[in-house]
């Protein structure tokens, strides 16, 4: 009589070179990781994020292009210049606090 096949945690067989991938009592000493090694993981959320007091402190000194308060807050943060020139829009995220006037940014 032949032996069944070994199967899988999901119920496949298992393939040659493949393993158990289930719980840590079934797994044989020796076995390699199946999602690879802890250092092998995805990076966090690439996410950037800029506060109020972040904007508020490039324009302590008074009104700035927005070049230039986008470099200083770049600088500052260092979060990506496409990042700083959103917070810095007209109608981006702290629109209500930036004051635009002769090519100017000044902070309300």
């Amino acid at each position: 009589m032949s032996k069944p096949p070994e199967l899988n945690w999901c119920g496949w067989p298992i393939r040659p070179g493949e393993t158990y991938g289930g719980r840590p009592e079934n797994i044989p000493q020796g076995c390699p990781a199946v999602l690879g090694a802890p250092g092998d993981a995805p990076r966090k959320d690439g996410r950037e994020v800029i506060c109020e007091e972040d904007v508020a402190a490039v324009f302590n000194k008074g009104a700035l292009t927005k070049a230039e308060a986008a470099r200083q807050l770049e600088a500052n943060t260092g979060v990506s210049r496409a990042t700083c020139y959103r917070a810095l829009d007209s109608k981006g995220r702290f629109a209500v606090h930036l004051h635009f006037e002769k090519g100017k940014i000044m902070w309300r």
